[in-house]
């Protein structure tokens, strides 16, 4: 018997795998959508793609704010998320980018959002949405990443990052118990943030980077989006009814 529960319980663990190339601009991509919420004015290179990657931020043509959104891939439930991009920044003097991880529920299922949530509410490289977590790379008077959920924002940190050369950007997260996100981020393989606590973290979410060039200069390119989520299933029938049979054999027993 006690082999037995072993089992079952082993099998009440499992994980599910839910991964999802969302872009490599080779024409391997998922749904998704090009917006822009600021000045774009004729003649710029940016939001377009082309030799295989998206050109989001073109710096030399004003301000910009620009987001690739992409529709939602099937997270209900996840237990572990991990996100991965390629990005390549030059002529960098302001203003950055950001990750954002919408909540769909608030947010809907695709669509371009400006972000609206706490006190940069309007400033795309902090990454600021309602219900959402944002992971934001500021670029103006240095390098200084930051982390939110629903607006409320951690302190800054500094990161790597090398000018006109692709650099590997990832982010983990864990769904604790508690209903608390624990994220890690890492920039040019450099750790950014180590396991830090988030309040809370939606229950389905979608993707959507943006960037902003503040007036100033900076020019972003970003290539091989992945996204990567993990869910523990609800048990099943089946196993429930198995675990009503071990329970009352347990019990017969004693």
């Amino acid at each position: 018997m006690k082999a037995h529960f072993s089992l079952l319980f082993g099998s009440l663990a499992c994980v599910s795998a839910n991964a999802a190339l969302l872009a490599d601009f080779d024409g391997n991509d998922s749904a998704y959508e090009l917006g822009f919420f600021r000045f774009n004015p004729a003649g710029t290179s940016a939001l377009q793609v082309t030799d295989g990657y998206l050109h989001l931020l073109d710096g030399a043509n004003g301000d910009h704010g620009n987001y690739i959104s992409f529709a939602a891939t099937g997270t209900a439930g996840w237990q572990t998320a991990s996100f991965s991009m390629d990005v390549r920044a030059s002529a960098v003097q302001a203003d950055g980018f950001s990750v954002g991880f919408l909540d769909t529920a608030t947010h809907g299922t695709s669509g371009a959002v400006r972000v609206g949530s706490g006190v940069y509410a309007d400033v795309e490289e902090r990454g600021q949405y309602t219900n959402s977590i944002g992971v934001g790379f500021r670029t103006f008077n240095g390098t200084n990443a930051t982390v939110n959920y629903d607006g409320a924002e951690s302190g800054d940190v500094a990161y790597q990052l090398p000018q006109d050369q692709w650099v590997p950007i990832v982010i983990d997260m864990t769904k604790n118990g508690d209903g608390t996100v624990s994220l890690s981020a890492s920039s040019n393989g450099v750790t950014v943030f180590d396991n830090y606590s988030l309040a809370g973290g939606p229950d389905d979410f979608r993707v959507q980077i943006g960037g902003r060039t503040g007036g100033s200069a900076m020019s972003l390119d970003i290539d091989n989006v992945n996204l990567t989520t993990s869910s523990i299933p609800e048990p099943t029938s089946t196993l429930l009814s198995a675990l009503g049979v071990l329970a009352l054999a347990a019990r017969r027993k004693r």
